[in-house]
């Protein structure tokens, strides 16, 4: 069923960040929340980029490195979204086509959620799961 497993996770917290907030800002916050990574939202709440782990591992790997930096300056501007009518597969293809963790769930214009490379496979592996249980359940019938 297309955009089940968007539609679910459109439902969960989405913690963001501002253009102007710092680089060890978003450090502590993806931290904190146990998440790799963060849209970034203007001061009229429009996204304008997103904040990942990788974009912190390559700022740190250069000489630039500035923890009070503001995340405007290292964030992923080139944004790759999903509806909530996305099927699992065309997150799949998108994510392995363009080698990221997370695609963003935008509706008219307005962030969603986000959708991460381990809900994809722990939604995988609940399918798998469910499939199996069912072949057992037929199987045993007999």
């Amino acid at each position: 069923m297309p955009g089940k497993l968007v539609s679910r996770m459109s439902k969960r917290e989405c913690h963001t960040l501002n253009e102007t907030d710092t680089i060890k800002e978003a450090s502590k916050r993806l931290h904190e929340n146990k998440i790799g990574c963060m849209p970034v939202l203007d001061n009229n709440k429009n996204i304008i980029g997103i904040i990942s782990e990788r974009d912190l591992s390559q700022l740190i790997y250069t000489e630039k490195f500035n923890i009070n930096l503001p995340v405007e300056k290292i964030m992923t501007k080139n944004l790759v979204t999903c509806d909530l009518n996305t099927s699992v597969t065309e997150l799949m293809d998108s994510m392995t086509e363009k080698k990221i963790r997370h695609i963003l769930i935008i509706e008219d214009k307005k962030l969603l959620g986000i959708v991460s490379i381990g809900d994809v496979v722990n939604h995988l592996i609940a399918k798998v799961k469910e499939e199996n249980k069912n072949l057992k359940d037929y199987i045993n019938s007999y």
